[in-house]
């Protein structure tokens, strides 16, 4: 019910204006699907005043969308009773600022016989779990993390499980994973080289960070190593995609990314202020224009179900090539 409403919402915010009765049926369906309420009628109407001020945001871009001068449409989703900034506080709690100086792992070697084909979808291969969802928790990382593992954990054994985010959220700490505040995938992957990581069913997600409760006998993988993707090398990140399975990729989600319903994004964002970690799990194209297929952490009500598809060989949109690994099982 959630998706088809997200998806009812474009069409609606779409119209060239609004009525007052319209936008009020909007909210109601909003807090329905979204199951939203408030502690006090002033907080209610102050989110009321976000919603609407999103709503004419998503209908102004949505107008630019269907005269074909965007490539993607914006919808109601979970933020839509977010400010900006309480929106960007939320996402740039993701990744922690600090970066390691000393980088671990191997460094991808692109082939020079590598022919790259036209589309890949991981989903289709039965190495992909559903979308979920991270909620409140700043734990990106450890989304991104799980989902690069569960796609090699299944190629290697055939069996596709869940992986515990909890796991990494309450063990994995050390300067640069810290909990719902952020963390990398790579000091995820470190972690899981020594530890090893329990099933989702074993330690199942809980939106907030505890006392590590990991159970060693109840481990499901662990990883001999993991690989950078070369810095900003996009063939090689394709080429990753295509021969090695899933890729835990960085970007910056900042801004438009919020409201992002379906098509190809095209918003506004940058090449290295990165903020969110998530999955690229293919590629193809559409209409000429190329494009990757990406696994979210923001449940499957938002975007396509989850997924959002981002542009391929142009010039690194959102950062998309900047900081990418998986790890080796």
């Amino acid at each position: 019910m959630q998706v088809v409403f997200a998806f009812l919402a474009v069409f609606l915010v779409s119209a060239n204006a609004m009525e007052d009765k319209d936008v009020l049926e909007l909210w109601t369906k909003f807090q329905e699907d979204f199951g939203k309420s408030y502690r006090s009628p002033l907080e209610a109407r102050k989110r009321f005043a976000i919603f609407q001020d999103n709503l004419n945001f998503i209908e102004a871009h949505n107008q630019l969308f269907e005269s074909g001068q965007s490539t993607f449409s914006m919808g109601i989703n979970q933020f839509a009773d977010w400010s900006r900034s309480e929106f960007s506080s939320y996402v740039n709690q993701g990744l922690v600022k600090e970066r390691q100086t000393l980088r671990n792992g191997k460094v991808f070697v692109p082939s020079e016989n590598f022919v790259e084909p036209d589309s890949v979808d991981w989903r289709n291969k039965g190495v992909v779990t559903p979308v979920k969802d991270q909620q409140a928790c700043g734990a990106c990382w450890a989304f991104s993390t799980t989902g690069s593992l569960e796609g090699q954990y299944a190629l290697k054994t055939g069996e596709l499980v869940s992986l515990s985010e909890q796991n990494l959220v309450d063990c994995s700490k050390n300067n640069y994973n810290v909990g719902c505040n952020g963390g990398f995938t790579t000091s995820a992957f470190e972690y899981v080289k020594i530890h090893g990581i329990n099933s989702e069913e074993d330690y199942p997600y809980e939106n907030s960070e505890g006392k590590c409760r990991a159970d060693d006998q109840k481990t499901i993988t662990k990883i001999v190593d993991y690989v950078h993707i070369p810095v900003g090398n996009e063939k090689a990140l394709v080429e990753a995609i295509t021969t090695i399975g899933p890729v835990s990729v960085a970007v910056d989600a900042s801004d438009d990314f919020g409201f992002y319903a379906n098509g190809i994004f095209d918003g506004n964002c940058t090449t290295t202020e990165l903020n969110h970690e998530i999955l690229a799990v293919g590629f193809g194209s559409e209409n000429g224009k190329q494009f990757y297929i990406v696994k979210n952490s923001w449940g499957n009500s938002w975007g396509e179900q989850g997924y959002i598809r981002l542009p391929r060989n142009s010039n690194n949109k959102c950062g998309v090539t900047t900081d990418s690994s998986f790890p080796i099982i």
